[in-house]
């Protein structure tokens, strides 16, 4: 089941038959109700995951007050990159917000491919710094939206 939901993503479209059989050994798909967490923040960030259906949100917690929403995720968002870039931990949660179908990847087995065909490592590189650069915009926009909103109300 893992080896066809891969089949079917841009981003593993590269991927030759023996990566993909190892990536596919070391996915699974998770099935989330809404309000499930699927990462957290401080969390070890040992997966990366493909939204597959349903809806996660993407935000960076505030112990002191609202967490701030970085992206609203669709069918075939990736999200989990901490876990291929060798970082420790999650930096945002990643939370369900109507039932969901997630693929789950282990962060070590896809780091081993991208590192056995530097090509494709590549490829997938750039088009995560893509997805990374919008999620970046998006989020800086709702920021200066945010403060645009608390400066009026306090003029």
């Amino acid at each position: 089941m893992a080896l066809e939901k891969l089949e079917k993503h841009e981003l593993f479209g590269l991927l030759n038959e023996t990566e993909m059989a190892m990536l596919s050994a070391a996915s699974g798909v998770m099935k989330l109700a809404e309000g499930e967490a699927v990462c957290k923040e401080g969390n070890m960030a040992g997966h990366f995951f493909v939204l597959l259906k349903g809806r996660v949100e993407l935000t960076r917690p505030n112990p002191e007050g609202t967490s701030f929403l970085v992206d609203d995720l669709l069918p075939g968002s990736v999200f989990g990159v901490s876990s291929i870039m060798n970082t420790d931990r999650y930096f945002l949660d990643g939370e369900c917000v109507e039932d969901s179908e997630v693929l789950k990847i282990e962060g070590r087995a896809l780091r081993r491919v991208l590192d056995m065909n530097p090509t494709v490592g590549y490829v997938m590189q750039r088009r995560l710094s893509q997805i990374f650069f919008k999620r970046f915009v998006d989020a800086m926009e709702r920021v200066q939206a945010t403060a645009q909103t608390v400066s009026m109300a306090h003029a």
